[in-house]
């Protein structure tokens, strides 16, 4: 199949989950003979090759706009009318977009429809469900961009989500819980397809520590935070969290992996000042390279995420054979079974991720969790993925039955 994928970034350019999942998503396909055309927007300050992977990328120039870090609308109008552009020189099987970079479909459905192109969207939380995840950003640290941004995706939410998602010819999603919200937006389950994201625990096994500076490592433990550090992944709660742990391990260390946006960085130095953690947090903000390797550095990864699917840091961790602390999200509960595999706490609640953290550092098991762990994040690679997304692209090609259950590989 010839495939095209509307993402504004890959992982080259981007650390970030929906970046991840296309990355892994395309090289996996290229592995299994597919072509894959990706269309992602030119940054400026990051190289722009023309192929990663087996992967051809084509690039929307950058152009003017408010959100400059995720112009989504205007990256999608541009980057859907430059793939019916090319469609007019060649032809491409399957599209697939990701979230709100689908928002061009209304525009351009009848066309791909013409042109028999399918139509598969990736939905890994509608709109309403980061809304509410703002709505919780505005209530702990408050400011009229949040403010703006919950008016903006709200306008969204309200007049164009449900009409882009009616038109797909398939969705995937990775957890039960954003399939429920789709229900209740009205959108027909037997379209809606399950595929968790991936892990490449070879990678994760093979992977060293990273040859970076540990001041940290006088300390101990070393708690870890991987991923975007912003109000939604609940950072801030974490902080909270950690000045309480230090009461039991006055000598522990947080570590955070990450850049942030907007200048969220300066409002966490801050709450890192205000606890008088300066000595226990590490603020390391967006790092070269590959990101398994620092998972090597910690004893405990803590994901306090106020909404979010199934993180890809969850099965990072796991293959890595570092514990977990994760907060009660409504995707990850129903996956992770048997539920002991990690140490879970309630969202937005700096006691419960303090009292989480703690029983973790402190539990006797920590081998026996972390081995069952390993075993259980195994049947979900990268390759599987792939192969799922593969079926159903075939099943909407063949406009068959729904496409079976993700199985292991």
């Amino acid at each position: 199949m010839r495939i095209a994928l509307v993402v504004t970034d890959l992982s080259n350019t981007r650390i970030g989950g929906i970046s991840r999942v296309a990355t892994e998503l395309g090289r996996n396909l290229v592995a299994l003979g597919h072509e894959v055309v990706a269309y992602l927007l030119r940054r400026p300050e990051a190289e722009s090759p023309s192929q990663l992977d087996g992967m051809q990328l084509r690039y929307i120039e950058p152009f003017r706009t408010i959100n400059a870090d995720y112009p989504v609308v205007g990256f999608s109008r541009r980057a859907f009318a430059r793939l019916i552009d090319d469609l007019e020189r060649e032809s491409f099987d399957v599209l697939q977009s990701f979230n709100l970079n689908s928002i061009a479909l209304t525009q351009h459905h009848r066309q791909l429809a013409e042109r028999k192109v399918a139509v598969v969207l990736a939905c890994y939380e509608t709109i309403g469900m980061d809304v509410w995840a703002k709505w919780q950003e505005f209530r702990s640290s408050p400011s009229l961009r949040t403010l703006a941004q919950i008016a903006g995706e709200s306008y969204l939410m309200g007049f164009h989500e449900r009409r882009y998602l009616r038109l797909a010819d398939a969705i995937v999603t990775e957890d039960e819980n954003t399939r429920a919200a789709l229900a209740k937006m009205g959108i027909d389950t037997a379209r809606v397809h399950l595929a968790p994201s991936g892990v490449d625990v070879d990678a994760a096994v093979a992977a060293n520590p990273p040859e970076v500076p540990t001041p940290w490592r006088e300390g101990g433990p070393v708690i870890g935070y991987i991923g975007r550090v912003d109000p939604r992944k609940g950072v801030q709660y974490l902080l909270d969290a950690v000045a309480r742990v230090r009461a039991t391990f006055p000598r522990v260390q947080l570590v955070l992996v990450g850049g942030s946006r907007h200048g969220y960085d300066t409002t966490i130095r801050g709450v890192i000042a205000r606890h008088g953690l300066e000595r226990n947090v590490h603020v390391l903000g967006r790092v070269p390279g590959e990101i398994l390797p620092y998972y090597k550095l910690m004893d405990l990864i803590v994901i306090p995420s106020l909404s979010e699917g199934i993180p890809i840091t969850l099965g990072e961790a796991m293959a890595s054979r570092v514990p977990v602390v994760i907060t009660r999200l409504p995707g990850v509960v129903p996956f992770v079974q048997p539920a002991d595999l990690v140490h879970w706490a309630d969202i937005a609640s700096p006691a419960s991720l303090a009292e989480a953290i703690t029983t973790s550092l402190q539990q006797s098991d920590r081998e026996g969790q972390i081995e069952r762990a390993f075993a259980f994040i195994q049947q979900y690679t990268w390759r599987a993925v792939a192969e799922r997304h593969a079926e159903v692209y075939r099943t909407v090609l063949r406009n068959d039955s729904p496409a079976p259950p993700l199985v292991s590989r």
